[in-house]
């Protein structure tokens, strides 16, 4: 049969036509003849399902004819009226809404489950593997100097009588070294200041454990393993440390902080310094602020009021760093490091104890330990929201470098 008249024309005539299957007032026409909707939509549904139209009681002659309303008693013979006045699947009406006349290809436009190659629900997938090429940071050198200091030991022989008070005093030779030398400020923290940052600060982590007895006594690659994941809460809690003696002794105002680095302390206006990211990141300084906050409000420069306020001796900032070390090294490894880091814990509490108890002279310190450990809890908080953003990072490659030693990065 010849494709039906246009919908305007036959949306025109609707109002005076009548359906041929059933005598009821028509909207047109539907697959091919004028028909009203009910019998367009039981002619679709019984067409695509023929099987499930059984037949009729009196083989097709039981008249059922339309009654007043417009119902059938008998589905066969509906449908065979159905095919008696011409309804036919092929003559069904494309472009039949007005939506439809918007396009005028014959092609139907691509969804976005074609467009994508995916279903939209699917937001977010993993993409195929792209070859971007990465700079690469070479530890090697760095890791055969910690090596060194390992091997050679401690660079001076201490005279404390526990091993937290020997820590303590390397802690104040370290603090002497930058007493009487220059303050420099940072203008600009890009590539060489980052990696000349980390380099002695896991330096710096790597001498000052050389000075714990029952430390240097494991084996060589067992503490290198253990300082790759140790220096970054040591630096986490120096810089701390240093830059609330800056606050206290007025070197620094509110907005500064003081970190020591090399023979020198250096001071970084947080609301002045210039970051470059561009070395490490396609991104932008504002977009990289959720992966790397150095801001006023950064976590550690929020800690500083705390640290001031405690104003820790060097035996309890020690076991301080200590504790924070060892207690996340041993979350972070399992079997035999995790139980050498429960040991190193256990005694250097007792060494605490004692300090309290014979230098200080101070039974109850309960106080002074429960602020201690909650500075810690607040720093390991930081650490495990750090490797949460690493974890997007790494997703979604936002860095452009990898590393040869990638343990060492982990949780910065």
């Amino acid at each position: 049969m010849p494709n039906s008249d246009s919908p305007s024309s036959s949306q025109d005539e609707s109002g005076d036509l009548t359906c041929s299957v059933c005598d009821q007032p028509a909207k047109g026409k539907h697959f091919g003849a004028i028909a009203c909707r009910a019998c367009a939509a039981f002619y679709r549904r019984a067409d695509a399902c023929k099987t499930n139209v059984k037949a009729c009681k009196k083989g097709g002659k039981c008249q059922s004819l339309v009654n007043n309303n417009g119902w059938f008693d008998c589905k066969y013979c509906r449908l065979q009226k159905c095919y008696q006045v011409g309804m036919n699947t092929t003559n069904f009406q494309f472009d039949r809404d007005p939506i439809s006349t918007k396009f005028k290809g014959s092609e139907v436009p691509k969804s976005m489950e074609c467009f994508l190659g995916r279903p939209h629900c699917v937001i977010f997938v993993k993409p195929e593997k792209v070859q971007v090429k990465k700079d690469l940071i070479d530890c090697n050198d760095l890791m055969k100097k910690a090596t060194k200091i390992f091997v050679e030991g401690c660079e001076m022989p201490l005279q404390g009588k526990t091993s937290l008070l020997k820590l303590a005093e390397a802690l104040q030779n370290m603090e002497k070294s930058h007493t009487s030398g220059p303050v420099k400020l940072v203008t600009k923290y890009g590539k060489e200041e980052v990696l000349s940052f980390f380099e002695q600060d896991f330096l710096k982590a790597t001498s000052w454990f050389s000075y714990y007895n029952e430390f240097t006594e494991l084996e060589t690659e067992t503490k290198l393993e253990m300082m790759q994941a140790m220096w970054h809460v040591w630096s986490r809690l120096y810089k701390l440390a240093t830059a609330a003696n800056g606050k206290r002794r007025k070197v620094c105002e509110d907005q500064l902080l003081l970190i020591s680095h090399e023979s020198e302390y250096t001071i970084m206006d947080l609301t002045k310094i210039e970051f470059d990211y561009s070395w490490c990141t396609k991104y932008s300084n504002e977009q990289m602020q959720h992966f790397i906050d150095n801001t006023e409000n950064s976590f550690l420069y929020k800690l500083v009021d705390y640290m001031v306020d405690l104003k820790p001796s060097d035996a309890e900032l020690s076991f301080m760093i200590c504790q924070a070390c060892f207690h996340y090294a041993g979350q972070r490894f399992s079997g035999k490091i995790a139980e050498i880091c429960e040991k190193f814990e256990k005694k250097l509490a007792d060494d605490l104890h004692d300090f309290y108890v014979d230098e200080w002279r101070m039974p109850n310190y309960s106080g002074r330990l429960s602020l201690m450990l909650k500075i810690n809890n607040w720093i390991k908080e930081d650490i495990w929201k750090c490797r949460q953003k690493q974890e997007i990072a790494d997703l979604f490659d936002v860095y452009c470098i990898e590393y040869s030693h990638p343990e060492i990065f982990k949780d910065i």
